[in-house]
């Protein structure tokens, strides 16, 4: 099959490396001028809603996808009248949006946070009255990685500039023990899988480091049936992954969801017999018969900013570098590390060293 790409990152990337041995084209689309997936596909350096390149994907492609959740649903819309497109447009019409989101989780007896839509200082005002500290005003479109969201007892001139700029949501804090993620592929009602949860930690919005598997096993199961819901809702085709606070009580508190491969899904390249980008591409295909059934104890780590001088690294044994070939730049995600072991212990005894290096 021939299949389109809208983005051409990492994800993109590792879709199609993962993808060798199943016998399909590749080609991406990135208004980007060297994106790391142009490397090992033809790459169509065009906006993503540019008509001449959706009357080609149209014509010419059996199925498109996504490395990102931010494409124009316009033109997913109009692909979805000719070919096959995986994730739905509906499914990103709900994540772009904040309250859509949060709305549907509800709809879906998904667990949250109190969240509220405002429209200036004054809903703030009425909603939280004392307790400012306790909430964040956040955009509902275009927030990622800690972007575009601010506590509710910052100044007010900083919160009318977020508020003038984007339509916002408030949510209250979630006082948390820690943050997971399920990875989950459907390919149809009767095809669904799940990768067990994996634990994540992040800094300054970004995640840093993810740790495979999550020690309280207890808490798959009900991560599953609010999976099991929004799958089936959407008649979802491909990989999804939800992301889940772990409240001080121990319930899970969903927080987003990721109509795509994730970050946090990483490790599984290494950590077991098929990895989040290879079951994704199974799914969309119809060649998900059998899923990953030897997972390895992992630890994920994003190479963040700059890269890690070689000679440093390879001094800590042995563990599998992935590099995106990006440039250099504050912040940005340039590569990851993964190392597996027998045992998770053995992995979080390393997982300082790695660390000291990554981040100096």
């Amino acid at each position: 099959m021939k299949i389109a790409i809208f983005g051409a990152g990492q994800l993109a990337m590792m879709m199609i490396e993962a993808s060798s041995d199943l016998g399909h084209e590749f080609i991406v689309i990135d208004p980007a001028s060297r994106p790391p997936a142009s490397e090992i596909a033809k790459h169509y350096m065009v906006g993503y809603n540019d008509e001449e390149i959706l009357k080609f994907v149209a014509s010419e492609c059996d199925i498109a996808t996504i490395d990102f959740e931010n494409v124009d649903i316009g033109a997913l819309k109009y692909l979805e009248n000719h070919i096959k497109v995986s994730p739905p447009s509906n499914a990103l019409k709900i994540c772009q949006d904040r309250l859509y989101e949060k709305e549907l989780f509800t709809e879906l007896g998904i667990n949250v946070t109190e969240y509220h839509s405002v429209d200036n200082i004054n809903d703030i005002e009425d909603i939280v009255f004392d307790d400012k500290s306790d909430y964040l005003l956040k955009s509902r479109r275009f927030g990622y990685d800690g972007k575009n969201q601010l506590k509710c007892d910052e100044e007010k001139e900083l919160l009318n500039n977020l508020l003038t700029k984007n339509d916002c949501i408030i949510e209250r804090i979630v006082d948390f023990k820690t943050e997971v993620s399920l990875i989950c592929v459907r390919q149809d009602e009767d095809t669904i899988f799940f990768y067990p949860l994996v634990e994540n930690f992040h800094k300054n919005g970004i995640l840093r480091y993810s740790t495979f598997p999550y020690s309280n096993t207890s808490l798959q199961g009900i991560a599953e049936e609010y999976a099991t819901n929004l799958l089936n809702y959407f008649n979802y085709v491909g990989v999804l992954v939800i992301e889940f606070f772990v409240s001080n009580d121990g319930s899970l508190i969903a927080n987003e969801m990721a109509p795509r491969v994730h970050n946090s899904g990483h490790w599984s390249i290494e950590g077991c017999s098929m990895s989040q980008f290879e079951s994704h591409i199974r799914a969309i295909t119809g060649q998900l018969s059998t899923f990953a059934d030897d997972f390895k104890p992992s630890i994920m780590m994003n190479i963040l900013s700059k890269y890690p001088e070689p000679e440093k690294i390879s001094e800590l044994g042995e563990h599998y570098m992935h590099s995106y070939n990006k440039e250099e730049r504050d912040l940005r995600k340039l590569g990851h590390i993964t190392k597996v072991a027998d045992q998770k212990e053995e992995l979080l005894k390393d997982l300082k060293r790695y660390l000291d290096i990554l981040d100096n």
